[in-house]
């Protein structure tokens, strides 16, 4: 008599071999591990501290006695801003409350980092050696993607807080009404709306406006470009000089 075949297993019945509270735990793991997600500010930027106190824009799933509930995540208080900064230089933003962006959660605890920076940093251990300080720092406590260790990168907008007449062909910056833009292209630089504000705090006044701009075009380029002009020993100006003249409306 023959002995019995043993069936061979299906792709589909390989991958559900395992049992089901091992996927229960990867799935719970996967659920408490934060990466990064859309937000928007409940208060004005803390000038200060220079952070923010943010609400996460999704919501989440809850088990509840009553059913599944959406709930909000609590507000995140004390989060860093994070804006292009280096060399020296820094961009900055006046944020205020309702500003949306993209909090982005750091793999590990920055408390003593973000207490010290790169000063006061302890050695390093190695399996065999101790290491000169290299400015990095402890963990204040070992976890991961922990909710409070992130920082919120302003600009990531939802479709109601869409940009008008956003350029597709040169390099802007605006107020999001558009009343004011410093407009960078291959043609020049245009500036759209421009003040100027005396040292002493005086008014405000216009750099050109666009009357102005058309009457030098008209009137005095010519003149500076003729050989006239330029038999008294005048300086060339440059062909298309129009494009090189700051402009302000």
């Amino acid at each position: 008599m023959a002995a019995p075949t043993t069936p061979s297993l299906t792709p589909a019945q390989v991958n559900y071999s395992d049992p089901t509270q091992w996927k229960q735990f990867v799935r719970q793991a996967l659920t408490d591990t934060r990466c990064a997600t859309p937000a928007f500010l409940t208060k004005d930027l803390d000038v200060d501290t220079q952070t923010v106190t943010v609400q996460i824009a999704i919501q989440e799933r809850v088990r509840t006695p009553g059913g599944a509930q959406w709930w909000d995540v609590p507000p995140i208080i004390n989060v860093p801003i994070i804006t292009p900064r280096g060399g020296g230089y820094s961009v900055t933003l006046p944020l205020k409350k309702g500003d949306e962006g993209l909090l982005v959660f750091c793999d590990t605890c920055f408390d003593n980092w973000w207490v010290n920076g790169q000063s006061n940093s302890p050695p390093a251990h190695t399996s065999s050696t101790t290491t000169a300080a290299s400015g990095s720092q402890t963990q204040f406590e070992v976890r991961r993607h922990y909710v409070h260790d992130c920082g919120f990168i302003p600009g990531m907008w939802s479709q109601p807080n869409l940009l008008s007449n956003y350029s597709t062909s040169s390099l802007q910056i605006r107020s999001d009404d558009g009343t004011t833009i410093v407009d960078v292209s291959e043609a020049g630089v245009a500036i759209k709306g421009a003040t100027v504000t005396a040292a002493d705090g005086g008014a405000a006044q216009a750099l050109v406006t666009d009357a102005f701009y058309q009457w030098f075009l008209t009137n005095i380029l010519p003149i500076l470009q003729s050989p006239t002009y330029l038999q008294y020993g005048g300086p060339t100006p440059p062909l298309n000089s129009e494009t090189t003249i700051l402009k302000g409306q």
